[in-house]
Parts: structure tokens; C-alpha cells; sequence
């Protein structure tokens, strides 16, 4: 009898370490799913918090103007085109007749100071065409003739002769001429000024668009120059009727550029 239950006491004694073991198993596994849980709420907090954003930089307001500016300056040089045009029943005759008219023409222009360089062929020409009536009153037969044309570019330097050379290109042959155009030689000599003047008019015209709007002019942030030079080439003078001295009024040239400004506008 005492074998018996001794050995039951030993039974009930190592159940109950097992029943405490379990228990604590279990507590521990109900300790941990809160943890579990709240370290993922918290990730998914942290997760989430607010990042800050980097918004774009406010553009700064800003005014495109033009302006112009031109200066008036006096011609230095001159370019006349001096022709001859002749006119005959054969091709080769009407050519043969206009280069020893041309080349009495081109050396009375030599006579008169004007450098080989500064002489230039800018047009040849032959063609048939119906005989003209000057041809006809000659007592030349025929409906048909052939006309040929040389044309020179000439460029003169001393325009206090300009008049003369006009004058003996008639006498020697010329019947062609057109001209003069004025220009100057060097234009980078005063452009500067010109420059000069078209920035004021673009600076002025910004500040009176700024000052309407109730703001004032800042950094100027670019300058581009659209055009500069001298104007189309202008015809002046007189027919060419007589074998004299032709009067010829130089006048003057102006010479203009034209600018765009961008300008930042700022708040008084």
C-alpha cells in the first residue's frame, strides 16, 4: 500500500511542473501577438508620417522690350553700273560693236582716278529682239537683230569727282547707267553709337511699362541685337544727257541697330 502511493504522488507531482510549463507557454505566446502587433502598427506610423516636399521655385516676372537707335553719317563711297548696249543684224557684230564701246568707256574711267579694283563686270547680256526704230532709220535691213549689253560695277572713292566720271562715261559711249548708290566704308566707326542709342530706348520704354504696372526695373538678363548697318541703297542724281559734269547731292546715310532686352521686374 505505501509503494502505491508513493507512486501516485510521484504521478501527481510531475503533472503539475507540465500543467505550469504550458501555462507560461501560453502566456508568452499571449505576451508576444501584442508586441507582433504593435510593432507593425507603429512601422505602418512611422511609415506614414508626413514627408516634406520641395515645391518649385516661383518664376520671376520679367519684361521683353525693343528699342532702336540710329546715328546720321556722310557717304564715303559711291557704286555706279555703267553700260553699253549696242545693237546689230549679227550676233558676232553686235557683240564686236559693245566691247570696243566698253572699252572706250572703261578707259575714260581709268583716266578719271578709278583703280582696277575697284571696277567689276556685274552683267553680260545678247539676245534677239525686234529690230528698234534707230536701227531701222540707219537704212539697216531686217525684223530681227541681236542685242548685247555690258554693264560695270564701278566703286567710287573720291566722290568730289563722282559728278566727272558721270559725265565722261557719256561722252565716251555709255548709255546705260544707274546709280549712284552711297554707302560708307567702314559703318563699325559709328554703330557704336547707334548701339548705344537703341539700349536707352529699350531701357526707357521698359521703365515706363514697369512704373504703370507699380514695379521697377531689375537685372537686365539679356541683350540680343536683331540688326545693324547702313539703309537699302539710294538712287540720286540726274539724267545723263550731256557729255558734262553731272551734279550729284551726297547727303547723308543712317546707320541704325535695333536691340531686344528681357528685364527682370521687381516690386518697389
Amino acid at each position: 500500500m505505501g509503494g502505491i502511493a508513493n507512486a501516485a504522488r510521484r504521478k501527481v507531482s510531475y503533472a503539475v511542473p507540465v500543467m505550469i510549463l504550458s501555462e507560461e507557454s501560453t502566456m508568452r505566446k499571449a505576451f508576444l501577438v501584442p508586441v507582433a502587433a504593435f510593432a507593425v502598427a507603429f512601422s505602418t506610423a512611422v511609415s506614414a508620417e508626413p514627408q516634406e516636399l520641395s515645391l518649385p521655385a516661383q518664376k520671376m516676372p520679367t519684361i521683353e522690350v525693343s528699342g532702336t537707335g540710329g546715328v546720321q553719317v556722310k557717304p564715303d563711297i559711291a557704286v555706279i553700273r555703267i553700260g553699253v548696249a549696242t545693237e546689230d543684224a549679227n550676233a558676232a557684230t553686235a557683240v564686236a560693236k559693245n566691247s570696243a564701246a566698253t572699252a572706250k568707256v572703261l578707259s575714260e574711267i581709268a583716266a578719271a582716278g578709278i583703280e582696277q579694283k575697284d571696277l567689276q563686270t556685274s552683267q553680260f547680256s545678247l539676245y534677239p529682239q525686234t529690230a528698234t526704230a534707230s536701227y531701222a532709220s540707219k537704212g539697216a535691213s531686217g525684223t530681227f537683230t541681236f542685242r548685247a549689253s555690258n554693264t560695270v560695277s564701278v566703286t567710287v572713292r573720291k566722290l568730289d569727282r563722282l559728278g566727272e566720271i558721270l559725265g565722261a562715261s557719256v561722252a565716251a559711249g555709255s548709255n546705260q547707267i544707274s546709280g549712284p548708290d552711297f554707302a560708307v566704308s567702314e559703318p563699325e566707326k559709328y554703330l557704336g553709337d547707334a548701339r548705344r542709342k537703341a539700349v536707352e530706348h529699350a531701357l526707357a520704354k521698359a521703365k515706363t511699362y514697369a512704373e504703370a504696372a507699380g514695379l521697377k526695373l531689375g537685372a537686365v538678363l539679356s541683350i540680343v541685337e536683331e540688326g545693324a548697318g547702313g539703309p537699302a541703297p539710294v538712287f540720286r542724281g540726274a539724267a545723263y544727257a550731256k557729255a558734262q559734269s553731272v551734279p550729284v547731292e551726297v547727303g547723308e546715310e543712317t546707320l541704325s541697330a535695333q536691340v531686344r532686352i528681357v528685364i527682370e521686374l521687381v516690386k518697389p
